[in-house]
């Protein structure tokens, strides 16, 4: 993936922004321009009048140039800010396509660390108005720094003493622009980090599938306390920071204006003595005031809006740099040249194997898992067991290829999965979780989220079916659909037994030659979850391999092999049958334990 190092590598996405670009800019030059040329107009027209040879012929000129000059200051403005609006809409199309894109393709391990989430929560803050905001700050400075050159240009051979003012204004501002900089860039991520906090506090305040435990817990007064004083906190952490970039600014903009205010009566100087005229003296007063105006602009405007688009940019560039799954996709894919019918067809295997796998999370210094070896068979079904906290998701994650073990394979038919793009694995698998995710969408939506690329009608009413859905939604009167959730008005809400039935159907839409069960029925009654697994295994013996991780293990009766978790590798493997006669194993100790709680 290109790394977008610089705003140019986004403009040149978008021809329409390139041209709003180039138009903005000839707007802050021909300002520049307009600048020296009005000092040059207005000294003639002056001068004019207190010459011998006055020519209203040519002050009528005069006055339609200046007239020209301030009509096109009016407009500037207005134009700007809409070139500005038109180049952050197209902008936003670009760096949607941009991150959108490498969100899809970022690891699961990169995902969840919490400074790439802090990175993702900036980046879905209006990066498009941080860029365009940028370019119009840059153009600006560009403009002024034109602007004051031409100005210079022409007072120099008169008053060169006042060249010594502006060199060393020009040394206080590359002092304060460094601090002003890194202030605005603490700013910018203090705010955004305190942004994020303050929507999980106000998320958990107004979330809807919270409102029964806050009634019944009453913890909502406890929650504002907590949010209030986070603002508070916040607010401190933010005001003394603040305060500290205001200062400096307030100092340079008071240098500032007493340079300039003070040139007004520098120049007293050379007019008395008749170096300059009367007309060049008004005439450069004006100029002088807008160069004062820029000067101030850049400190507490052009410059920090400059520094948060560097920023922007910074984010964007550590987004493109954060780790893919497995590897990219490829041109030459031989998946991706395939027609969406292909896509559909499950990939078919003999066996997937794992040799001496270790895994550890980082900064940790114990294995989850350590030596795991297993064997899983075509056509089988898997039961994974152990206590919480023995390494069970852990082992999915690695099995799907969401993590890269530390050491050892996992291989599919002999070959390395890290061999494979990830597309090629995806294909492999079909998988409900149990934090599976709910779409506020109709109920076909949310059963073909899983396979967009154009299954039949019937696979998907046959997947509802076998998750036990097929009733309910017939008897709505939209059927499948329904709109769900809050999301539009008139949706319906489900409970949460339905939520995951409609994520197992989702998973059983998708043709996979793996099916991975992650403690999807934990909302479901163990009866309940008995029966599902009974008759899908049932409905679909020997065509599928399953893998089931569960704390029920009434639900592991049915499995041709359980596997037992414990201390990083598979310390039990058999039939439940077979493993109820080891007299002392772990698992036999599990199922009469929890076997005790039904009794």
């Amino acid at each position: 993936m290109n790394c977008s190092k610089n705003l140019w590598s986004l403009l040149i996405q978008k021809k329409s922004a390139v041209c709003a670009a180039l138009a903005a800019g000839i707007l802050v030059l021909l300002q520049a321009a307009f600048t020296v040329l009005e000092v040059i107009v207005l000294q003639r027209f002056l001068d004019g009048f207190s010459s011998a040879f006055y020519q209203p012929e040519r002050s009528l000129w005069y006055v339609a140039a200046l007239a020209g000059m301030y009509a096109f200051r009016y407009f500037r403005v207005p134009l700007l800010e809409w070139l500005k609006g038109s180049i952050a809409l197209q902008l936003r199309a670009s760096l949607d396509h941009l991150i959108i894109r490498k969100a899809e393709r970022i690891s699961l391990v990169s995902l969840e660390n919490a400074v790439h989430q802090a990175l993702l929560s900036r980046l879905q803050d209006a990066p498009e108005k941080r860029c365009a905001n940028g370019l119009y700050a840059i153009l600006e400075i560009l403009g002024g720094v034109i602007q004051t050159v031409g100005v210079l240009f022409l007072l120099a051979g008169r008053v060169p003493y006042f060249l010594v003012v502006i060199l060393v204004l020009l040394g206080l501002m590359v002092i304060v622009f460094r601090i002003i900089g890194q202030n605005r860039v603490k700013l910018y991520h203090a705010r955004q980090e305190i942004g994020r906090r303050g929507d999980y506090l106000s998320g958990i305040l107004f979330d809807r599938r919270l409102a029964q435990e806050k009634k019944l817990f009453g913890y909502t007064s406890y929650i504002q306390k907590i949010y209030k004083e986070e603002n508070i906190r916040a607010n401190r952490k933010l005001l003394g920071r603040i305060f500290a970039s205001n200062l400096v600014i307030w100092f340079y903009d008071t240098i500032t204006f007493l340079f300039f205010a003070s040139a007004y009566l520098v120049f007293l100087l050379p007019l008395s003595r008749g170096e300059i005229n009367i007309g060049l003296y008004i005439a450069v007063i004006p100029a002088l005031t807008r160069l004062g105006a820029f000067f101030v602009a850049v400190g507490s405007e052009y410059l920090p809006t400059y520094q948060e688009y560097r920023a922007c940019l910074k984010d964007i560039t550590a987004l493109e740099a954060l780790e893919e799954q497995f590897y990219s996709h490829t041109a030459n894919e031989k998946y991706e040249t395939e027609g969406d019918q292909a896509k559909q067809r499950p990939v078919t295997f003999h066996e997937i194997r794992g040799e001496n796998i270790v895994f550890r999370y980082a900064g940790s210094d114990r294995p989850v898992l350590n030596g795991l070896h297993f064997t899983f068979k075509a056509g089988r079904n898997y039961a994974l067991v152990g206590e919480n906290g023995c390494g069970k998701s852990t082992f999915v994650k690695l099995l799907m290829g969401f993590y890269k073990p530390e050491s050892g394979r996992i291989t599919i038919d002999g070959r390395d999965i890290q061999e494979m793009t990830f597309s090629q694995l995806q294909r492999y698998y079909a998988a409900v979780f149990q934090d599976f995710n709910r779409y506020d969408y109709t109920i076909r939506e949310n059963i073909v989220m899983s396979a967009l690329d154009g299954a039949a009608k019937s696979q998907m009413e046959r997947a509802a079916k076998e998750a036990g859905l097929d009733e309910w939604t017939a008897s709505l009167p939209d059927a499948y659909d329904t709109t769900l959730g809050n999301l539009t008005e008139g949706g319906v809400n489900l409970s949460g037994g339905q939520w995951q039935r409609l994520a197992i159907a989702r998973m059983l839409y998708r043709k996979a030659g793996i099916y991975i069960w992650d403690e999807p029925t934990a909302a479901m009654d163990p009866l309940a979850e008995s029966r599902l697994y009974t008759a899908f295994l049932k409905k679909r013996a020997g065509s599928l391999t399953n893998i089931f991780i569960t704390h029920r293990l009434g639900a592991c009766v049915s499995a041709d092999e359980i596997c037992v978790l414990a201390d990083g590798h598979f310390v039990e493997q058999g039939s439940h049958v077979q493993l109820m006669q080891k007299k002392d194993g772990l698992y036999r100790r599990m199922f009469e334990a929890q076997k005790g709680m039904y009794a």
